[in-house]
């Protein structure tokens, strides 16, 4: 009996042995020398059960979509709250005086994202002037052959930094008078734009259709007309980051009067690539719309910015022709000054100034958590944020264009701003304005406004 219990346990020893030798000569990157240096069979599980875990994230890692192979989706979004409050009751071309605004100026959500390494694409759909609307849809492709980066969609005609800037980085309530008096804004084209010197030059190309101002088929029309825009800008000097630079650059712009493309008659007159002179810049408020019976429409201009860290002065000047002595000029200068020391950085890749560059957001919510739980040493402000002063000076002379035909419409414009700007943080910020417009229209009378203002804006 006990010679058969001795043969029992030997056989189930050898075996325990013989099994555990096997698992160690099977497993993949055993090491026998490691192996010595354990103690017990329990180091070997050890060792056997991280090996089977680190299969296991690797073949995990091999499932897991290959996200340069497909398209990825961030979505975005703004808010603006303003009021605006013309002190003046100012009476416009169309005998309409123009009413205080409240409330929520534009409310904006959309989605972007980029796939298969060189495809990219915005979506934008909002709220802003009472009506829904779309703003950039536009389906981008980067390195193309001998075309760099196509763009294919409704987007911006470039037409100067002001207005190619994204709205978030405007440093007034709203943009100059002359930049947008000058500017289509967005029109349904194809665009393609060069790189060179590690994107310090930069050279625009577009071509658009003139009435097509939104993404939909019913805004179509027939005859269509066309715009033809090109923009050419240089940094020669780019340093620490974009906080220092100086930018240089000129665009050149044609447009076809659509009633009149394909035909003779000239008695059809068309707006200005803007449409109208806004009273102060704001939308909504409008001294007149500039028109010109005239085929097509020709424009041309310059562009000026330097920035030195918190101070940056950046100009623009503005020359369009209807043709047969029918010209119109426009221009302004603007000055920013950070009192906190922060920067606008220089987007290259835009060929713009980009988002403000903050040392300390407003306040610190961490800091204001561990005084609830009675962690921190106390609760104050840890930082005032980033505040910003500017002016503007801004003119538009359209009056060689408004005496050249009855049906034409055009005068003369100066605009004053002063501001504030306190930005909470890189996404959220406040603005103060103080606004004395001027208009003249042809063979009217002078008239002005003074325009208090506030805006709220946050982004995400």
């Amino acid at each position: 009996m006990r010679v058969t219990q001795f043969f029992l346990t030997a056989v189930a020893v050898l075996t325990l042995g013989a099994g555990n030798l096997s698992a160690q000569n099977l497993t993949p990157g055993y090491d026998p020398f490691q192996a010595k240096q354990q103690d017990t069979s329990a180091g070997i599980y050890d060792l056997e059960h991280r090996l089977f875990q680190l299969e296991e994230e690797m073949k995990k890692k091999a499932d897991k979509v290959d996200t340069t192979k497909a398209f990825d989706v961030r979505l975005n979004g703004r808010v603006f709250f303003e009021a605006v409050s013309f002190t003046n009751d100012v009476v416009r071309e169309d005998e309409t005086g123009t009413a205080n605004r409240l409330g929520a100026r534009e409310v904006h959500i959309g989605i972007a994202g980029s796939g298969y390494r060189i495809f990219e694409y915005s979506v934008e759909l909002g709220y802003a002037s009472s009506a829904p609307l779309f703003r950039d849809v536009v389906f981008g492709i980067r390195n193309v052959p001998g075309l760099d980066y196509v763009r294919i969609g409704h987007f911006k005609v470039e037409t100067g930094f002001g207005l190619t800037a994204s709205g978030l980085n405007t440093t007034g309530m709203e943009l100059p008078t002359a930049s947008t008096a000058f500017s289509p804004n967005r029109r349904v084209g194809v665009g393609q734009t060069y790189y060179f010197a590690d994107e310090r030059v930069r050279w625009f190309n577009g071509v658009f259709a003139s009435q097509a101002t939104g993404p939909g088929s019913k805004v179509n029309t027939d005859p269509q007309g066309a715009i033809y825009n090109s923009r050419l800008t240089f940094v020669p000097h780019f340093a620490k980051d974009g906080a220092e630079y100086f930018h240089i650059g000129g665009h050149y712009m044609y447009r076809e009067n659509p009633g009149t493309a394909t035909v003779e008659n000239m008695n059809d007159p068309f707006t200005s690539p803007g449409g109208g002179v806004g009273i102060g810049g704001f939308n909504g408020g409008t001294w007149w719309t500039i028109t010109a019976d005239a085929k097509d429409y020709h424009q041309a201009g310059f562009e000026a910015i330097w920035g030195n860290g918190p101070l940056a002065i950046s100009t623009e000047l503005f020359a369009g022709s209807f043709g047969n002595g029918r010209d119109m000029y426009g221009g302004y200068i603007e000055a920013r000054y950070f009192l906190t020391g922060d920067v606008r950085a220089y987007n290259k890749r835009n060929g713009v100034p980009g988002g403000v560059r903050l040392k300390n957001n407003f306040l610190c919510v961490e800091e204001f958590i561990q005084t609830c739980h009675g962690k921190a040493k106390g609760f104050g402000i840890q930082s005032i944020g980033a505040w910003e002063v500017f002016t503007q000076w801004s003119f538009t002379d359209s009056d060689r264009v408004a005496r050249s035909h009855e049906n034409a419409r055009g005068g003369r414009t100066i605009d004053t701003v002063v501001g504030l700007n306190w930005y909470l943080n890189p996404t959220t910020r406040m603005m103060f304005e103080y606004v004395h417009s001027v208009g003249t229209p042809h063979g009217g009378s002078r008239d002005s406004a003074d325009i208090f203002a506030t805006n709220l804006r946050y982004n995400f």
